[in-house]
């Protein structure tokens, strides 16, 4: 099962967004993926992104799209969504064995294309190797370990050697949103889209300052920090020993 953290700091459900032009396959897809744990938002046409993807409540995980959709195709939407969604995984589903198009939609930013038909776990399976095998369920565990370092989620703080270090309610939201990506790269937008639930401004560099105020509470040396990782061009990941 996949989560991530909604505006109150919780462990909620992954939430995918699925587009596709078959009514029938729309429907178990929907049934399959819910059986699977991942909340599902489905539409036949890819005309509804645009509105869509406006609105914060409708922050997806992950995008299932439809290459034979009626109007624009699966390819336009693909192209729209890494113009304005950059950082948002796409599969492209398609019923055309076409090396040239495969190719074409792995240049343009699909992270897989899978042929139709294909069973319903199998897509399953895919999206949980995007989305990362491993989750830390946070909200189930009073307790992360990070290192040397145990954080108390309930108490709102961390324990090194013996000393308390106390965390704010922000620093704690930003650990368990870490955690629960260990070992993937989070964008400043993504950080500032789950903990605040606002559109992130590049020119905020309020993110940097916490981030740079919890390696001083967790890391053993923050200027050369070990757990909590810049990833060039990326943003920031956990690492765990």
């Amino acid at each position: 099962m996949m989560y991530r953290l909604n505006a109150m700091g919780s462990v909620i459900q992954k939430k995918l967004l699925v587009i596709e032009s078959n009514k029938g396959l729309l429907n178990d897809l929907q049934r399959c993926l819910g059986q699977n744990g991942f909340h599902v938002d489905s539409y036949v046409q890819g005309e509804v992104l645009p509105a869509l993807l406006e609105r914060q409540q409708s922050r997806f995980d992950l995008v299932v799209l439809d290459a034979g959709l009626p109007g624009e195709n699966g390819f336009y939407w693909l192209k729209w969504l890494r113009q304005y969604h950059i950082h948002l995984p796409v599969i492209i589903t398609s019923e055309c064995f076409c090396e040239k198009k495969r190719l074409s939609a792995l240049e343009h930013g699909a992270w897989d294309y899978v042929l139709k038909p294909f069973r319903e776990r199998e897509l399953s399976i895919r999206i949980e190797n995007i989305l990362g095998k491993q989750v830390h369920d946070v909200n189930s565990s009073h307790h992360l370990r990070i290192g040397d370092v145990s954080v108390d989620v309930e108490k709102h703080y961390a324990m090194r050697g013996g000393r308390k270090i106390s965390l704010t309610q922000l620093e704690l939201k930003i650990i368990k949103l870490l955690y629960l990506n260990v070992g993937k790269p989070l964008s400043r937008s993504e950080i500032m889209a789950q903990i605040h639930g606002i559109r992130f401004n590049p020119m905020d560099r309020s993110i940097d300052i916490h981030i740079n105020k919890l390696r001083k509470k967790i890391e053993v040396n923050p200027s050369k920090p070990v757990y909590i990782c810049t990833v060039r061009g990326k943003g920031y990941s956990l690492q765990l020993p």
